[in-house]
């Protein structure tokens, strides 16, 4: 599973205006940038141990069951408790052709299909981020009325030992930094930066390199593909008191290249967040947070319901396809990420850009996001703002002066369009 592939494309406009000597240069980005730069990468000290995971003071840990309530019957749900329950036996550590036995158990009085044991893993994998280590392969056999399944690692059980204490040390330290006072969005937003800005994407992982799908990927070794990233932020939010749970789907301007994202609840609604996607430079890392289903889109396909699937015929336990136990239509957009903080363009004539923009400066916040009211048209508030003729943001640069009392800001600016969140990020440049 891989991010999407960006071709910058720049296009320099040079403005003169009469009212001022200074050379005004606007530059339109019309694609993100990819974020190579790490400088706040973390050094995770790998020889840590701690035995277990402390929950936040704070917030109470969200139970992660969306998986389980899809399942449809009493045995399958008996097969997922004992999943969870024997997933890290180890009875047996005997290496194999899929990875390190752990154990294999019995359910008594219980036949199910094929379809069903793989309804009841993909739910086990939705709810349970943590469970790093268990390796996809596995097998099953029937005896009469009595099904019996075995498990399998991807690690023998020393390295499950060390991995996991591993992973506690490092979760502990991203729950100390939740603060008594953050709101739902805030605990997300701090979620959201620390993968961002402590994990490295990688576009494919090589045979063997099974971490990179994985939370220990994204949380030890800081390398991971989509999976990895998702995991990790569904298992953070999760001590920060978020429900969330990740949805399975492709990208469409990538050769329909298979993909999972999160959907996020706050306030009761569902939102969307890619934070694979939104590892890119900073003006635009939150491109994919907090998105409507019309919003992804844009970009994103969505893999179908697991039961149309199965209904379809075309199900195969051993090459299974894409797809998804649940999909909500997210409509919210409160907590969209540029529709939160950015300043709302409500009007040409009055609004509030003169003074957001101040405030801005005068806390040296090197970006600036507008928000264009769905009452506006896109295109033409845009060309009023920017276009040779008007840049009517000259304006707005001017009037913020004015209130800091001084020429704090340039009128120099780049300027990033995104008319499919009615988005435009502007970056400011200082004297």
């Amino acid at each position: 599973m891989r991010k999407r592939i960006i071709i910058p494309l720049l296009l320099a406009v040079s403005l003169i205006f009469t009212s001022c000597t200074e050379l005004i240069t606007v530059t339109t980005d019309s694609s993100p940038r990819k974020n190579t730069n790490k400088s706040n990468h973390i050094k995770i000290d790998k020889s840590k141990l701690d035995d277990d995971i402390t929950p936040s003071r704070w917030y109470e840990k969200a139970e992660l069951s969306t998986g389980y309530n899809e399942l449809d019957n009493d045995d399958q749900r008996r097969l997922y408790n004992a999943i969870i329950e024997h997933s890290a036996d180890f009875d047996s550590n005997e290496e194999n052709e899929d990875g390190w036995e752990i154990t294999t158990f019995t359910l008594e009085d219980c036949y199910i299909s094929s379809e069903d044991v793989a309804k009841v893993f993909f739910a086990a994998d939705l709810d349970n981020p943590f469970m790093f280590w268990l390796a996809n392969p596995y097998s099953y056999s029937y005896y009469e009325d009595d099904f019996s399944l075995t498990l399998n690692s991807y690690m023998p059980y020393e390295d499950y030992i060390k991995a996991r204490g591993q992973l506690n040390s490092v979760i502990n330290s991203v729950i100390k930094g939740l603060k008594p006072d953050m709101t739902e969005l805030e605990r997300e937003i701090y979620i959201h930066d620390y993968l961002v800005k402590n994990c490295i994407y990688k576009e494919k992982a090589k045979k063997g390199e099974f971490n990179r799908y994985t939370i220990y990927g994204a949380l030890i070794d800081q390398t991971a593909v989509c999976e990895g990233y998702t995991k990790a932020f569904q298992l953070l939010l999760s001590y920060a008191g978020i429900n969330s749970f990740n949805v399975n789907g492709s990208l469409e301007n990538s050769d329909n290249v298979d993909h999972i994202w999160s959907a996020v609840e706050l306030g009761g609604e569902w939102y969307y967040t890619d934070v694979t996607w939104d590892d890119t430079d900073d003006i635009d890392m939150y491109d994919y947070f907090n998105i409507t289903t019309k919003q992804l889109l844009h970009s994103h396909s969505i893999a179908p319901l697991f039961d149309d699937y199965i209904a379809s015929g075309d199900f195969d336990a051993e090459n299974m396809v894409n797809a998804n136990l649940v999909i909500p239509d997210c409509k919210a957009t409160k907590y969209n990420y540029y529709r939160f903080y950015g300043s709302r363009l409500k009007s040409m004539t009055e609004n509030k850009l003169a003074d957001d923009l101040a405030k801005k400066a005068e806390a040296g916040e090197s970006c600036f996001f507008i928000y264009v009211d769905p009452k506006l048209n896109f295109d033409i508030a845009y060309d009023q703002l920017f276009s040779d003729e008007l840049f009517l943001f000259k304006n707005y640069i001017q009037e913020a002066n004015s209130i800091l009392g001084y020429d704090k800001l340039q009128y120099s600016v780049s300027v990033g369009k995104r008319k499919w969140l009615r988005t435009i990020m502007v970056e400011l440049n200082y004297n």
